[in-house]
């Protein structure tokens, strides 16, 4: 390692050196590839992070779309029943208000 960095700090080279000149090449070529390493992990952390914050709407199974806040009003809803029932329940379907006060004018 120290005639790595001596090679390194010199930069010499004579007819003799052309060892030290190939290991001096493949560390280079090294360092590059695990800092381009370094750098497509980060990238790929971050597209990652960034996938998870995509907002989706759910569509239920008769064809209601539902936003955040309907999402969040169904959870409600559904956590009060079960509270009130004391049983396990599964939400088959729902309807938004909007959408129905929006038809009928």
């Amino acid at each position: 390692m120290n005639s790595l960095i001596h090679v390194l700090a010199v930069w010499e080279i004579e007819s003799g050196d052309f060892v030290q000149a190939l290991l001096l090449s493949l560390f280079c070529i090294a360092v590059v590839f695990l800092i381009l390493l370094i750098i497509t992990l980060i990238l790929t952390l971050v597209n990652k992070i960034r996938a998870l914050d995509v907002k989706e709407k759910v569509k239920m199974k008769d064809g209601t779309q539902l936003d955040e806040d309907a999402m969040a009003a169904v959870l409600v809803a559904t956590i009060d029943y079960r509270k009130e029932r004391k049983e396990d329940v599964k939400v088959i379907s729902c309807r938004l208000v909007e959408d129905e006060k929006a038809k009928k004018k």
